[in-house]
């Protein structure tokens, strides 16, 4: 999945990041159970040759070991964490008290120091996630266990920030190891409810509980991460018994593969076809629109093996739901050009366009889930209105170096946007600010409107849940118009869970809190 927003959901690759694919293990590698409870969680298309918390893909990994100061519950909602309180002296200010007595698991006390280099080192602007903290102007150590955070001005999205992004680690450590920090053999050292006790990169990773966690002891001492190549395999060791969680894009054929049924919730994790707008024939308007009206989402969500609802808004309804109420929502979304599939509507906007007879184009994708099938269905939908997309498909190696290069380099996408939090404000800032245009980050329309960013930061600037409503449902109506993004569906989030554990609080974020593994309990 292209987009690298850094997520601490299992599934990572997204707006998120782009994940190296490793070896499918074979069931002889698959984690042998032994004498004390074992949780063995399968993963796909997970790279673990690094798991450095700004460089590295491998977050999963780093939500068993690594906290964040806030925590998002299963429910959404943010609460503490590392920093047991948070104090608000004015609009730009947080003051984060730290725990006291919190070690990392070499034994180490947590201090300001830590959280202050982490917090710096993930907003550093060499790194794909630097967009989240785009809002800081300052962190800083007041104390030993206090940590101020300032804003350049009032963000209502810094609250699900702190909750969902900025791992801590323990500076010395990294100190200590600069050129291979978070690197097989070296890792990170964090203060979460395991250890990483080793890490190969094309098998998966073993952790064992960690004995100075301040959360007190485990219900489960040990887990393994293993590593599949694609979601069959993956299904296949399931069914054998060979792992015990699993998270299916898939749900169809995971079900029917693993011969189980899926627990499933909504979710709010974005399909999404993206057209740079500074690249022709995209810079053309009419060309978005009619692209818009020609994909047929019931379709693509079937080709992408269902398990979602269609979705016609750049910010999902769920999200705009925590703002405002559903009839609401619902009447804005009604206020909007949804562009329904619609074949005549398409073939219209292309005739008014510059390229009224249709053009060709090169697809460029990649070897991940069902990228390439939905990839060749919206060629196959396209081709109806005279526009032929080639579909090349990369290995995910050779994809990863476009991550590097400017977006026009790969004009036109399916990808797919881990919409990790409940802040409706999340989608906006890091697809379609113009801030977001940078190589490296995540707006890959290179949709550059003053307005929607004018719009975008005022929105971002209150914390009134009906002012931040009425904001997003302008700048929602000018997009429409626009059109940088078609949005797809939104995914459910999907879980396989053996019979041996349980999971009773998996919800729309479950696995996007941190550390989710805690809600997993033996029976």
């Amino acid at each position: 999945m292209r987009f690298r927003s850094a997520s601490a959901a299992p599934v990572v690759a997204v707006f998120a990041a782009f994940s190296v694919l490793a070896s499918a293990c074979s069931g002889g590698d698959i984690a042998e159970r032994d004498s004390a409870k074992r949780l063995r969680v399968g993963m796909v298309g997970v790279d673990l040759s690094s798991i450095d918390p700004a460089r590295g893909f491998a977050l999963s990994v780093n939500s068993y070991i690594q906290e964040f100061l806030m925590r998002l519950s299963p429910a959404g909602k943010v609460e503490p964490n590392l920093a047991e309180s948070v104090d608000r002296p004015d609009s730009t200010t947080y003051i984060y008290n730290l725990r006291r007595g919190v070690k990392f698991s070499d034994g180490a006390e947590l201090t300001s120091e830590d959280v202050v280099n982490s917090l710096d080192y993930a907003r550093d602007a060499k790194f794909p996630d630097s967009g989240k903290y785009s809002m800081v102007k300052s962190v800083a150590a007041r104390d030993k266990y206090t940590v101020v955070v300032t804003l350049k001005e009032p963000n209502a999205s810094w609250e699900y920030t702190s909750a969902t992004a900025g791992y801590i680690f323990q500076k010395k450590h990294q100190g200590e190891h600069k050129a291979d920090f978070g690197k097989p053999g070296v890792g990170v050292i964090g203060t979460g409810p395991y250890v990483l006790t080793s890490l190969d990169p094309t098998r998966g990773a073993e952790f064992s509980a960690n004995p100075h966690y301040w959360g007190g002891s485990v219900s489960i001492p040990k887990v393994s991460m293993v590593i599949f190549s694609d979601e069959t395999s993956e299904a296949l060791a399931f069914r054998a018994g060979g792992i015990d969680v699993a998270f299916p894009a898939d749900s169809r054929a995971f079900e029917s593969t693993a011969s189980t049924k899926l627990v499933t919730v909504p979710g709010t994790k974005q399909g999404l076809f993206t057209m740079n707008v500074q690249v022709a024939p995209w810079n053309d308007v009419h060309v978005r629109r009619a692209v818009a009206y020609a994909l047929n989402r019931e379709e693509i969500i079937n080709v992408a093996g269902g398990g979602a609802t269609p979705d016609y808004t750049a910010i999902p309804p769920a999200q705009l739901e925590s703002i405002a109420s559903k009839s609401d929502v619902a009447g804005l979304v009604a206020s909007l050009p949804v562009y329904a599939f619609d074949l005549e509507k398409a073939k219209k906007e292309l005739a008014q366009s510059g390229h009224p007879n249709g053009f060709s184009a090169t697809l460029e994708t990649y070897k991940y889930g069902n990228f390439v099938s939905t990839s060749q269905a919206i060629a196959g939908q396209l081709s109806k209105i005279g526009i032929e997309l080639k579909v090349k498909v990369d290995s995910v190696a050779e994809y990863s170096k476009t991550f590097s290069q400017p977006h026009a380099n790969v004009p036109i996408q399916y990808t797919y946007f881990n919409n990790n939090t409940p802040d409706p404000g999340a989608m906006p800032q890091q697809a379609l600010h113009s801030d977001s245009a940078a190589i490296g980050l995540n707006n890959f329309s290179d949709y550059k409107n003053p307005t929607v960013d004018e719009l975008i930061n005022r929105a971002s600037g209150t914390t009134d849940p009906h002012e931040r409503f009425s904001i997003y449902s302008q700048m929602l109506k000018i997009v429409a118009e626009d059109v940088p993004v078609v949005p797809l569906y939104a995914a459910d989030n999907h879980l396989a869970i053996s019979g041996d554990f349980t999971w009773p609080t998996f919800n729309t974020y479950s696995t996007d809190h941190t550390p989710y593994i805690l809600e997993i309990k033996a029976k």
